[in-house]
């Protein structure tokens, strides 16, 4: 079939004088046959006409063209609707082809697959130069003879053009014209040693570069201190031996934040102006980045949550009143008021009653029968009765199931207080934030959760940000819940809790968790490269082993219930009612004896008033 294409161009290009050579069809077919679109650019429309005329019966999709000086509403434009592999082939036999080529100087990207017709080798490579043909892209170059008749097979050599970075020089590897070139082009590039300069973000640990790589490799050093980016570090280390480049060190300690001019400061600022290729830490997807930078792909899913210890329900003063709910308590009350109010009306009616002889002994009554101490009176009066057997049922199942609710929160784990965040908000827990950039930067946002947070946030003095070691030193005392990446606080949560603080730790977030992603210079070749090296990682247990050797999980609750053994706190209200009432009755009986000392006196006066005239009457 090539031979039958080869010999009608040449007959074809006879007659029209096309300067196209005949191996040129079959290469066409070979190089776009499987893409799913392809534009074919001619100097000439002879020649255009002949290619297609070989090349439509092979059933390749495609659009051929031939290139003006003036500007066509068919100029080849970049859109949504293209397929995601296109390929581009263009003849560079005229000079608008170089002005097509200056335009498209983006487009050397995975996405087409490139192939030039030239016959000037070092023109071509001179007009590459500016485009941003690099270690992902995929070009060809067919260099003809200077010849303006048609050339011969042998004539025609094909070059695999590439390099490594665009500061760097073109390799021009000449191939076989039978080799297969989906082969060719996926495999893996070399970078051949070169050197890469590299964003490197640390927040905590404060380092330079001296000595730089070992004591940040050594897990035992700084332990707990920036470990999702040492993790990025790690994975970009193994991804340097898989495609044989080294890497230079820019510092920065912050992702980086905007700036009014459109530059950003941090790691994405060094990425956006040059000063480094991709950043070694993983970065959140944030919609005003993907501007300046391009995400690669994503390493982990980070969680940013309140960490406190759980209120204890059981065992503090709170205890007696915990089991019933407030809507409960409300209802006894007023029953208890309406018995007392019921038991004082009958007084005047029930002569029989040895306690209920008043509104004070009514009360009596009512708090003894409310105790499960019953009821100390007997009446043969019906309606007290009735009265009393009613107050007594309505003690009596209260009691049950109140005692039944102590009875569990004693044998079984007590339930978490608070479990999420509405809960925590409206709870008198004291929030605060962990001291890094990117939490101060969330907490100027104005979405309502926010909005809630930072009012709840300043009704404490400051400070409100604390670093990791003095969070947990203040949440070990309770009433205290530190907002932080997860993984930031585990270490020092294990090396600071006791079992027993470790198990009433408890997470409450925000938000949903969100992925970070590598970072790159944007519209460069690593995003695909990257993609390629970061799934084989994760296929072959890389990607997860360092997961797990960098990224501390929660530390694990191995307490047992302890012996209970109460203190002074839950019998707080028992000893407060006992010294109030203790207070009270010497109060009263300090009343008492003052009223009863005047009404002595005052029945002694009379009586020495009264003595004279009852002398007179004797």
């Amino acid at each position: 079939m090539r031979g039958v294409v080869a010999a009608s161009l040449t007959t074809f290009c006879a007659v029209a004088m096309c300067h196209v050579p005949s191996p040129l069809p079959s290469l066409l077919v070979k190089y776009f046959g499987r893409l799913p679109g392809n534009h074919f650019y001619f100097c000439k429309a002879s020649d255009a006409v002949a290619t297609w005329r070989q090349v439509a019966s092979e059933k390749i999709n495609m659009n051929v063209r031939v290139l003006s000086s003036r500007p066509s509403p068919n100029d080849f434009i970049v859109d949504d609707h293209q397929p995601q592999r296109m390929g581009i082939f263009l003849d560079l036999s005229c000079p608008e082809s170089y002005v097509f080529l200056d335009k498209s100087r983006d487009l050397f990207n995975a996405t087409y697959r490139w192939m030039l017709l030239t016959d000037d080798l070092e023109k071509t490579l001179s007009a590459l130069v500016p485009t941003r043909l690099e270690a992902d892209s995929d070009g060809t170059i067919l260099l003809t003879s200077k010849d303006e008749i048609s050339t011969t097979d042998d004539d025609v050599r094909v070059f695999r053009i590439s390099r490594i970075h665009f500061k760097a020089p073109f390799n021009a590897e000449l191939i076989p014209r039978e080799a297969n070139p989906d082969l060719v082009n996926v495999s893996k590039p070399d970078f051949r040693g070169y050197r890469f300069n590299t964003s490197l973000m640390m927040i905590d640990i404060k380092f330079n570069k001296s000595n730089l790589l070992e004591p940040l490799l050594d897990r035992s050093f700084a332990a707990g201190s920036d470990m999702v980016r040492r993790y990025g570090l790690s994975l970009f280390l193994h991804m340097a031996e898989y495609y044989n480049y080294t890497m230079s060190y820019v510092l920065t300690d912050a992702w980086g934040d905007p700036f009014g001019n459109g530059s950003w400061s941090g790691m994405v600022g060094q990425v956006q102006r040059g000063e480094a290729e991709f950043g070694l830490a993983p970065a959140k997807y944030i919609t005003p980045r993907y501007v300046v930078i391009d995400y690669v792909t994503s390493l982990h899913i980070v969680r940013v949550c309140f960490t406190f210890l759980q209120p204890k329900l059981f065992g503090t003063y709170k205890a007696l009143v915990l089991p019933l709910d407030a809507d409960v308590w409300l209802f006894l009350g007023l029953c208890s008021l309406g018995s007392v109010i019921a038991f004082w009306i009958l007084v005047p009616y029930d002569k029989t009653s040895g306690q209920n002889d008043g509104l004070a002994g009514s009360a009596f009554l009512v708090v003894a029968a409310v105790a499960n101490q019953g009821i100390p009176d007997n009446t043969n009066y019906l309606a007290t009765r009735i009265v009393y057997l009613v107050v007594l049922m309505v003690s009596f199942f209260v009691g049950v199931y109140y005692n039944a609710a102590i009875l569990n929160g004693l044998l079984l784990q007590a339930p978490n207080a608070i479990q999420n965040i509405e809960q925590l908000l409206e709870s008198d827990i004291r929030l605060a934030m962990l001291d890094i950039p990117y939490l101060h930067d969330e907490m100027t946002h104005n979405d309502t959760m926010t909005i809630r947070v930072r009012t709840k946030l300043e009704k404490h003095s400051p400070p409100h940000y604390f670093s990791v070691s003095e969070g947990v030193a203040k949440m070990r005392k309770g009433q205290f819940a530190l907002y932080t990446e997860d993984e930031a606080i585990y270490h020092e949560i294990a090396n600071t809790l006791s079992d027993a603080e470790v198990c009433s730790v408890s997470e409450v977030e925000k938000y949903k968790p969100f992925h970070v992603g590598a970072v790159a210079r944007l519209n460069g070749p690593y995003k695909e490269l990257f993609n390629r090296a970061f799934t084989l990682m994760r296929e072959r247990g890389l990607m997860d082993r360092q997961k797990n050797y960098w990224l501390l999980s929660k530390p694990e609750c191995h307490w047992r219930q302890d012996a209970l053994s109460l203190g002074l706190e839950p019998m707080f209200l028992a000893y407060t009612c006992m010294i109030l009432g203790s207070l009270l009755s010497f109060l009263f009986y300090f009343l008492e004896k003052l009223h009863h000392r005047g009404t002595f006196e005052r029945a002694k006066n009379w009586i020495i008033d009264k003595q004279p005239l009852m002398r007179f009457h004797t």
